[in-house]
């Protein structure tokens, strides 16, 4: 989990309450929350991954006031819906950050502390939620050093002078030889683009996204209006990111406006600060805490955790938060209620019986399978069951599924369903080691899953790859061969085609007429698509037989 450093006067200030060091470990602890250490001047926190409107120290100022009854602010909205700004977004950043959304905030007093926390924030931020900048990176402008219109697009090199430089660079040269050029350059590489991502206005560029801000546009103690930039590859996270930035600004006393976002195909205003609301009966909500509440004293919670709630019939009704970007459905809503009447108070429920553990027999026969797989030279791996259509089907080079079972909701993409097979897997976790020697042989025994007749079914199966210069299909047949036999499980092999194998290469595994599984040599096409470079070969069998036999 993230911890972060807060200069405690600032904090403090923020709070605007007596409050000391006890207190804060004390109210925090009740949040959920740890300090991990305190000095004279500083104080470290963990925060839940969850909870990243407490990565910035105006936004854990605004909890803990909730929280302590000390003020209470439930709405963020901007009065005025006309935009200050308007941002041109070109067809040519589609490849690499097609999302972008911003916001003005005027009459900011920015201090050294709060200019600290402000760098802070982004950084942290950007490396948890915006995994390192790849999903979400940001940028703060001084607002009235930019000259109109404003234009975020690809282009050819270009040259600027980087943030704390003093001479222009090209945007290549920064890439190669710059420190932030060095780190975050490969998640333009990886893209595959020929052009480099820039915000400019008409003095040129503002910022090469995602790597670095321009010196002309630098934040200091002497801004008074600032500009944000947030870009990514979700408009979602984006948009909700702008949110909870709009939210933290508006809490220190700046006037934010809108900032017209104009695409190809449509214009947005950000911040959208949408209202939300979630109805959630009373009954359900004090059968799940364990606790009969009452709806006045849910409220009272309610309002405790930052909720603007009503009772409606026999439900309460709950305004989110604009800044929470994790509040997905009323589970989310409910586990704050409980922490707001804090689980100190919460008698847990004792357990009358008690049942001796075991293995269960699904368990033992894969442990069985996972000691042959061992035997033959391969590592085992655990995966995730969440993947998402790229990486199971269009990666692969097959078809989409329509027997896939896919997810409600999602909030990111690479988060959208459950897996079908297992192999894609494998290879994406190939892909995380290519500097590693090879050859590297690795395997994964777990669940699949699809819908049969309306309903999800899951399934074991085998999964195996291997990647070798030397690999081909006579290797992994021995492979397969040599674990059906231990296995005790009589096959027939027969040829196949499939997508992700190379034709001519590949062979069905059959068990008295039944296809159990295949096996071959991987596709040239799909190994580069999850940035493989060497041969591979792969085999995956459905278990149903083996547990069915033994």
């Amino acid at each position: 989990m993230p911890v972060i450093q807060i200069d405690k006067k600032y904090l403090y200030g923020l709070v605007g309450a007596s409050i000391d060091d006890k207190k804060l470990a004390d109210q925090l602890s009740k949040l959920g929350f740890e300090v991990e250490s305190a000095d004279k001047d500083h104080v470290s926190v963990e925060i839940t991954a969850n909870r990243l409107d407490l990565l910035d120290a105006v936004g854990l100022a605004r909890t803990l006031k909730n929280f302590m009854h000390v003020s209470k602010r439930f709405h963020y909205e901007i009065e005025d819906a006309k935009p200050a700004i308007e941002i041109e977004v070109d067809r040519s950043v589609r490849k690499v950050r097609p999302y972008i959304s911003s916001l003005v905030a005027y009459n900011l007093d920015i201090s050294d502390e709060s200019l600290t926390n402000m760098i802070n924030f982004t950084e942290k931020f950007c490396e948890t939620y915006g995994r390192d900048r790849r999903k979400i990176a940001m940028g703060f402008h001084d607002l009235d050093r930019i000259k109109p219109p404003i234009r975020y697009a690809s282009s050819s090199d270009s040259s600027f002078i980087p943030l704390g430089g003093s001479k222009e660079y090209l945007f290549s040269d920064i890439l190669k030889n710059h420190e932030k050029g060095m780190r975050y350059g490969s998640i333009i590489r990886d893209a595959d683009m020929c052009y480099y991502p820039a915000l400019s206005d008409a003095e040129g560029v503002m910022a090469f996204i995602p790597i670095l801000n321009s010196e002309r546009t630098k934040v200091t103690t002497n801004t008074r209006n600032l500009f944000v930039d947030i870009t990514g590859t979700s408009e979602f996270a984006v948009n909700k990111t702008c949110d909870l930035l709009a939210a933290s600004f508006m809490d220190l006393g700046a006037d934010v406006k809108k900032v017209r976002i104009k695409y190809q195909s449509k214009n947005i205003d950000t911040p959208l600060l949408e209202k939300r609301y979630i109805s959630i009966p009373i009954e359900r909500m004090e059968r799940e805490i364990g606790v009969a509440i009452g709806f006045n004293n849910i409220i009272s919670l309610a309002n405790k955790m930052g909720y603007e709630a009503g009772a409606v019939g026999k439900k309460i009704t709950f305004r989110l938060p604009e800044y929470r970007l994790d509040i997905i459905d009323d589970q989310d809503v409910i586990e704050d209620i409980a922490i707001g009447y804090g689980y100190e108070y919460i008698n847990p429920t004792p357990i009358y019986y008690f049942q001796p553990g075991r293995l269960d027999e699904s368990t033992v026969k894969n442990l069985q399978l996972s000691d042959i797989m061992v035997g033959l030279g391969f590592c085992e791996l655990v995966n995730s069951y969440l993947t998402n259509e790229n990486d199971n089907f269009s990666k692969a080079l097959i078809p989409e599924a329509q027997n896939a079972i896919r997810m409600k909701g999602s909030k990111t993409e690479y988060i959208t369903m459950l897996r079908t097979w297992l192999i894609p897997s494998l290879l994406k976790d190939l892909s995380a080691s290519l500097n590693e020697k090879t050859p590297q042989n690795v395997f994964e025994i777990d669940m699949a899953f699809r819908i049969k007749d309306g309903a999800a079914v899951e399934s074991y199966k085998l999964a195996g790859v291997s990647i070798d210069p030397r690999a081909n299909f006579n290797s992994m047949k021995s492979v397969v061969e040599g674990l059906l036999f231990a296995a005790g499980i009589k096959y027939e092999l027969s040829e196949y085609s499939h997508n992700s194998f190379i034709e001519g290469r590949c062979a069905s595994i059959a068990e008295k007429g039944k296809t159990i599984g295949f096996l071959g040599e991987l596709h040239p096409k799909v190994l580069k698509n999850f940035g493989i470079e060497e041969p591979g070969t792969g085999f995956e069998i459905d278990l149903e037989s083996f547990y069915s036999k033994r």
